[in-house]
């Protein structure tokens, strides 16, 4: 009996335990009130990045009715506006319009989203260089409930979308104290990058150290590189490729054909 009482006893702290562990944003709450659009921030542990300075419309909430198929019952929408990448980006990689938040560790994800218009589209969760899952979904009047577990060692949880996605709530388990990154509050660029040949010619660069990535279309690193002064290198296969450039004065994707 006293063993079966110290089991019970034990199953109820972990339950305890379990429930404390999870951190709710719920939009339609108090805590997130209507704003046509948000800046870089921190806003109640979950980081808002908008990307570059033209993107005023992240962030918006609204309110909106919704009800998902576990009965929860939305009166507010967050929403992404936006993919979370560029036309010359690549979907492992946000630079704008995406959300994240401090994993301590393993961490049970779940969002209830739609989305934001006609045709297929895809939620991201993802590190900020990899994509750790996705869902693909394609009708915009149901919502949705994704749920991923993430398992693996304390970072930064991604999400964002292709296109525009409306998320209603989003719950995690096991957040730390998520915290911007100093590359989140970006600027546009004013580098250039141009092909003459088979050669890729990055100018006008503002900052030293400025970090070079190439992706080839299938999204695979094929070069890299930091560089503090006007650079070129040669790519000896033909292709669409992504230049991807980084420093302290922004960043910037580029779209470049080699014939």
């Amino acid at each position: 009996m006293k063993k079966s009482l110290l089991l019970l006893a034990f199953a109820v702290v972990a339950t305890v335990g379990n429930v404390k562990a999870q951190t709710t944003w719920d939009f339609s709450s108090a805590a997130w009130p209507i704003i046509s659009g948000e800046t870089a921030k921190v806003k109640n542990n979950l980081a808002l990045v908008p990307g570059p300075e033209t993107v005023v419309n992240f962030g918006a909430v609204e309110a909106n009715t919704a009800t998902f198929s576990d009965g929860y019952s939305a009166s507010k929408r967050f929403k992404l506006n936006g993919g979370g990448y560029t036309s010359t980006g690549v979907n492992t990689t946000p630079t704008q319009r995406y959300i994240y938040f401090k994993a301590n560790g393993n961490s049970s994800i779940t969002i209830w989203y739609k989305n934001g218009g006609a045709g297929d589209r895809t939620l991201y969760i993802g590190t900020g260089t990899a994509v750790l899952a996705s869902k693909t979904y394609s009708n915009s009047q149901d919502g949705i409930i994704y749920t991923y577990d993430y398992a693996g060692p304390a970072r930064d949880i991604y999400i964002y979308g292709d296109q525009s996605l409306n998320i209603y709530k989003i719950t995690a388990t096991n957040v730390g104290n998520t915290v911007l990154g100093v590359n989140d509050v970006k600027k546009d660029m004013k580098a250039t990058v141009y092909t003459n040949g088979n050669k890729v010619v990055v100018s006008n660069l503002e900052s030293k150290n400025t970090e070079v990535n190439v992706f080839n279309a299938n999204g695979s690193l094929v070069k890299s590189m930091t560089t503090s002064t006007d650079a070129n290198f040669e790519l000896s296969t033909k292709g669409l490729y992504i230049v991807n450039l980084k420093s302290q004065a922004g960043e910037k994707s580029v779209k470049v054909l080699i014939r």
